[in-house]
């Protein structure tokens, strides 16, 4: 019996040693790949938008979401695909945002019941066999839609769709990976929970129970309800416990655990620490590429909305005057806006005018840009790649300076455009809200890849000051 205890207390504290390594190292890298997985799904969402494949959700803003549930798998029929996986596929992609914005990563939260729910979730698209030939009716809904935008399309947006395509699947990959070691780990904390709450109580009745394996289950089995309350008995788990403690070869069993419980250092992470600076710099540059698809769709809602607000203004008189004008070559007037401009950080607004056409010229140069660079064997990745990193990472700190900027405007824009547009004409102007939220999202990751960057290279000078060499 003082063996089994004395095991016992062994693993209760090396079972809480590795809930509190999980919490601190694979928790923050789960989250990590959930937000990986969730950018790429909301460029692929924007990206089906932008090529009319699927309308956006008149109902995403609304949706309220409580926890992770399943999504429909229903079988529909061809007619309805557009409608169907549009649907299902912003509603995917929502639950990945609440997941990654609002779910708490830890070991008390994702037991066992909550890791089937978020796998079955993750697989409600199976990413490695998307084919307008699978057998279940999203992953073949989604297939034939990814299939119809590849079709006739151009080599950037061929090479878009493959690069995340390719992210998705990596992602995936890596989730089930962590899912199914955590899943296997968490059968082990529920042993633990058994034998420190259970065994070391004062009701378990030590000497009957450890005087055989089913006197030990029935033992535990006594005072489980009283302990765990509504929390299911798993049997199979309870006589691995009566086996690691009372079996033939529990001296195997007990060193076999033991090491299980063990925390291993990867050797492959291990050796992934002398990074490549320039790479994760370059990595962090080519994510800026992914605001093509949002500003190009900025662009053409923008042009839209002012033309709107400006033939409702037009009198008839003026709009002769503007023919004149345009027949004879005699350039318009700037087209200028005041708008309304919210510091989100001093909670202050006030008044700027900005000239319509510069800025939407703007908006059109950034695209060009980050185009100019968005294949990875192009030219212009090629300069950044001759480039120093301290030009690099002065490159990205402007960028995402500027794109912040600009999104402040557009945020005005579209409250000038919603306010300002006549009650006859308002259904008609476009919102940029979802667009803004891309931008955002984008921008997010864009930011993330840079400051792990700057922790990495800050960490590798303090260890140099410390002496320590990696």
């Amino acid at each position: 019996m003082a063996d089994s205890l004395e095991f016992s207390q062994k693993v209760i504290e090396a079972t809480q040693t590795k809930i509190d390594w999980y919490n601190a190292n694979v928790m923050p890298e789960l989250v990590d790949d959930y937000r990986l997985f969730h950018t790429c799904i909301k460029n692929l969402y924007d990206l089906m938008i932008k090529k009319s494949l699927i309308k956006p959700d008149p109902y995403k803003l609304d949706r309220k979401i409580s926890g992770i549930k399943p999504l429909d798998n229903t079988p529909f029929i061809d007619g309805e695909r557009t409608t169907i996986i549009g649907a299902r596929f912003s509603e995917y992609e929502t639950m990945l945002d609440w997941i990654c914005t609002y779910y708490k990563f830890s070991i008390d939260t994702l037991k066992i019941p909550e890791i089937k729910k978020l796998v079955d979730y993750n697989n409600s698209f199976l990413w490695n066999s998307l084919s307008p030939n699978n057998t279940m009716p999203n992953t073949r809904g989604l297939g034939q839609l990814v299939f119809e935008m590849k079709h006739g399309a151009d080599m950037l947006t061929t090479s878009s769709i493959n690069d995340i395509l390719a992210k998705i699947q990596k992602a995936t990959g890596n989730l089930t990976k962590v899912l199914k070691e955590l899943t296997e780990f968490q059968k082990e904390v529920y042993k633990y929970k058994i034998r420190a709450q259970i065994i070391f109580n004062p009701k378990f009745e030590k000497d009957k129970a450890f005087s055989s394996q089913e006197d030990e289950l029935a033992a535990i089995k006594k005072l489980f309800p009283s302990t765990f309350g509504h929390e299911p008995f798993y049997t199979q788990l309870v006589e691995e416990i009566t086996r690691e403690d009372q079996a033939n070869n529990r001296e195997e069993l007990q060193a076999a655990l033991l090491d299980k419980l063990g925390i291993k250092e990867d050797k492959s992470k291990q050796k992934t620490q002398t990074v490549d600076t320039k790479e994760m710099l370059l990595d962090a540059v080519h994510t800026l590429c992914s605001q093509i698809t949002p500003f190009g769709e900025v662009y053409a809602k923008l042009g839209e909305n002012n033309e709107l607000l400006q033939s409702a203004s037009n009198s008839f008189w003026a709009q002769f005057i503007a023919a004149l004008k345009k027949a004879f070559g005699i350039p318009d007037k700037p087209i200028e806006y005041e708008l309304v401009i919210v510091d989100q950080t001093a909670n202050t607004k006030r008044k700027q005018k900005v000239d319509f056409n510069t800025f939407r010229t703007e908006i059109q140069k950034k695209i060009n840009f980050y185009n100019s660079f968005a294949i990875k064997n192009s030219s212009g990745f090629r300069k950044f790649q001759e480039a120093g990193e301290a030009k690099v990472l002065d490159f990205l700190n402007r960028q995402i300076t500027d794109i912040q900027k600009t999104s402040v405007l557009l945020k005005a824009f579209d409250d000038y455009f919603k306010n300002n547009a006549p009650a006859d004409k308002r259904s008609k102007i476009k919102g940029l809200s979802m667009e803004l939220m891309a931008i955002k999202n984008n921008s997010v990751n864009t930011n993330q890849r840079r400051a792990e960057y700057i922790s990495y290279i800050e960490e590798q000078e303090q260890m140099k000051k410390l002496g320590i060499q990696n």
